[in-house]
């Protein structure tokens, strides 16, 4: 009713339920005013037929006589691409009048590197001939990869939708080692239990906190005049900030946000056909410099190698990014125990020789305890 006319959806989305949603919501609608897109990760298995077949289910769920847009979800390389099962349903489903578009979204390897990442993905994509539009990983403190995917794309009259917009932090808990949170104490145990000192120890965690602290406070400080002056006052703010930067390129065409409550269509609408000011960007630049080391950027994969584990770093930050950010808890969760980690990071038992490895001064394994005590029960 407010003139939001893009629904972004997935058949993995809550098992479907997702498009069941957006399918009884849609009885409610004018159809043609509105352009959906639901996608799918293709299998090793699927042929022809299988997409076919998928893909009548997502129009069941979704209740429609055609869908605006049909996605191979997280391309994970080029190769991913040429699926010609894919193409050859999208061409069929064209032909009947029951799809208008083929997509390709990516944000970025799930294991750190043994996938082509998402720059290189997204503009072989763009010059493929066959992809109508993408959803892609783009932010003011995250540009550099996503800029050269929408000059692809505007060469190619490619059609942009910005996902991840604002960017992401892990807050770091205070410790005490006379009373240390649960966290930090299940962290001391196991790795006395591996032989190791407690003084020591502690002397390690005293020194990620210490550092993760004065890289918040330096941050904070440089966004101080800059919230101050435009009214940011939380971390919603920032977002909105963060959403109308995006928006003010005009080579991407719309953003994807998460509105997890009514409210948040009021907050976010009025930022629809805006622009960021010189001094809005200027401010946010700082911000960018200042608070570097404190985000793990979204299809990055720079670091990848540092890791004798092979720890897809980015991944994981993406799902504590979900559970801080995106108030999806459960999602996030589900997502990293799929990692296979279990209850003990890999992280615990590592001597840290990923220090130093991202370019943005992220400091790799304290952000992955963090986000593995965020995003385990244990």
């Amino acid at each position: 009713d407010h003139g939001i006319n893009y629904f972004d959806t997935g058949e993995a989305y809550a098992n479907g339920d997702s498009e069941r949603k957006i399918g009884e919501a849609l009885q409610h609608m004018d159809r043609k005013k509105v352009f959906i897109t639901t996608k799918m990760v293709p299998k090793e298995r699927d042929t022809l037929q299988t997409f076919l077949d998928r893909f009548e289910k997502c129009q069941g769920r979704l209740r429609t006589d055609y869908i605006d847009a049909l996605f191979i979800h997280q391309a994970m390389n080029v190769g991913a691409l040429n699926n010609e099962a894919f193409h050859a349903a999208v061409k069929r489903l064209k032909a009947d009048g029951r799809l208008r578009f083929a997509g390709v979204s990516n944000h970025g390897s799930f294991w750190g590197g043994h996938e082509e990442n998402m720059e290189e993905v997204l503009v072989a994509a763009a010059e493929d001939g066959r992809f109508d539009l993408m959803l892609l990983a783009y932010n003011f403190m995250n540009r550099e990869k996503g800029g050269r995917v929408l000059a692809a794309c505007k060469e190619n009259n490619v059609g942009t939708t910005a996902m991840k917009t604002a960017p992401g932090t892990m807050t770091t808990d205070p410790f005490d080692p006379e009373n240390p949170s649960e966290g930090y104490a299940r962290y001391i145990e196991r790795q006395v239990e591996k032989g190791e000192k407690r003084e020591d120890v502690i002397e390690e965690i005293q020194g990620w906190v210490q550092d993760q602290i004065a890289a918040t406070e330096k941050a904070f400080a440089a966004a101080k005049p800059f919230m101050k002056e435009y009214g940011v006052a939380d971390k919603k703010g920032l977002a909105m900030a963060a959403v109308q930067w995006v928006l003010s390129n005009p080579d991407m065409h719309t953003v994807c946000i998460t509105l997890e409550v009514f409210d948040d269509i009021d907050r976010y609408l009025p930022l629809s056909g805006t622009t960021t000011t010189r001094p809005q960007m200027l401010a946010l630049d700082r911000y960018r410099v200042a608070a570097s080391s404190l985000y793990c950027r979204h299809a990055c994969d720079d670091c990848f190698g540092a890791c004798p584990k092979g720890v897809p770093v980015s991944t994981v930050m993406r799902y504590a990014y979900y559970f801080t950010e995106q108030a999806r808890e459960k999602h996030a969760m589900s997502k990293y125990r799929g990692l296979g980690f279990g209850d003990e990071s890999p992280c615990e038992s590592c001597s840290g020789p990923c220090a130093g490895a991202c370019p943005f001064g992220v400091n790799i394994k304290a952000n992955l305890l963090a986000a593995h005590g965020l995003l385990t029960l244990a």
